[in-house]
């Protein structure tokens, strides 16, 4: 595999999570075996990478380059000009790119190659893996969804007194925020708020932030919760209670009459949020991890057996299914963090 695609595609990698509802992707553009310009997507509404490689490069110099891409160029007017459109008229020569944008009806692809560009198609594992959910979410207009849990081995998130801190080890706790690092949301639950009282930022050096999102039927929230101490990034309350109000400028309030992980999602989708990790106690948890809408399941294990009744176990529903029935995922990577372990699962 050409090294330049290679270098496009860890461009696009590391601004996941950034980037909303938009894909993520990184361009190289080459000329006479040097590197003259790259770029990534850096946020919606933004320059696109193929236009921020351009613009480094200078409009001069890219005639007859090559310029490799993580995600066939856009063919459409959204809130910016298309890509395809850019190169054709900077003059590059010869575009090469790693996954193809099934989500358009008129391909990149075509209408570069209707101007006379040479265009390869070279698919890339690890660019068909990065797009995959991009894809299946903007069919669904609901953000990519995942939920995170750290249990002990018999399934505990907390003792039945409530007692959580500390399950899982540091090592966990650093991985949990490159985790939270990649997503621009994050979701939980008013218990979560009032048992845990958690921050939810990431904590690593120059981290990205997500939006906080708090599911609460009822409304009584904690405005003392330090989760509000932080300003830096928007809150979104979803309730039931058309009585629950605020003052803080970055807390807003969702009002609706049935509290559904569809209909919150779709809203969430429509704010500009792509990636929504979901971080919460067995109610939230057990209700996003028995819908369609969970992509990815990643479960730390502790090994520690918690016992009592189960009051905190993850998943907890109220009707026993059929064993045909399950929610089904399977385990796409392991890995072992200090003395856990770490399952990151897909649904299937």
């Amino acid at each position: 595999m050409n090294h330049y695609l290679e270098y496009a595609i860890q461009l696009a990698e590391m601004t996941e999570g950034q980037t909303g509802t938009n894909p993520a992707v990184g361009a190289v553009i080459v000329k006479d075996g040097r590197i003259i310009g790259f770029g990534a997507h850096l946020k919606k509404g933004e320059r696109h990478a193929e236009i921020q490689a351009i613009d480094m490069a200078g409009s001069e110099q890219v005639k007859g380059a090559t310029i490799y891409v993580s995600l066939e160029p856009c063919s459409h007017y959204g809130s910016t000009p298309p890509c395809a459109q850019r190169i054709i008229d900077t003059g590059i020569a010869k575009v090469v790119y790693a996954a193809k944008d099934t989500t358009l009806q008129e391909t990149g692809h075509d209408m570069m190659a209707q101007h006379g560009i040479e265009v390869a198609y070279r698919p890339h594992p690890r660019a068909q893996q990065l797009y995959a959910d991009f894809y299946n979410s903007k069919e669904e207009a609901v953000p990519i969804v995942t939920v995170k849990v750290s249990a002990s081995l018999d399934g505990k998130q907390a003792t039945d007194h409530f007692e959580s801190q500390w399950i899982t080890s540091k090592a966990v706790k650093a991985d949990v925020f490159q985790l939270r690092h990649t997503h621009d949301a994050i979701l939980t639950g008013n218990g979560t708020l009032t048992h845990d009282n958690p921050s939810l930022t990431t904590r690593i050096e120059d981290g990205h932030h997500p939006a906080k999102v708090i599911l609460s039927r009822s409304g009584k929230i904690n405005w003392d919760a330090q989760l509000f101490q932080d300003r830096v990034t928007p809150i979104y309350i979803y309730t039931e209670n058309q009585a629950l109000s605020t003052s803080m400028d970055h807390v807003e309030i969702i009002y609706q009459t049935n509290i559904q992980i569809e209909a919150v999602l779709k809203d969430l989708y429509q704010k500009g949020y792509g990636r929504v990790l979901v971080e919460a106690g067995p109610n939230v948890t057990s209700q996003f991890l028995a819908s369609r809408f969970v992509t990815h399941f990643i479960l730390y294990l502790a090994p520690k057996i918690i016992g009592g009744q189960g009051v905190n176990q993850f998943y907890q529903t109220e009707f026993v299914t059929p064993l045909n029935q399950l929610p089904q995922f399977e385990i796409v990577h392991t890995d072992i963090l200090d003395t856990d372990i770490k399952l990151h699962m897909q649904r299937k």
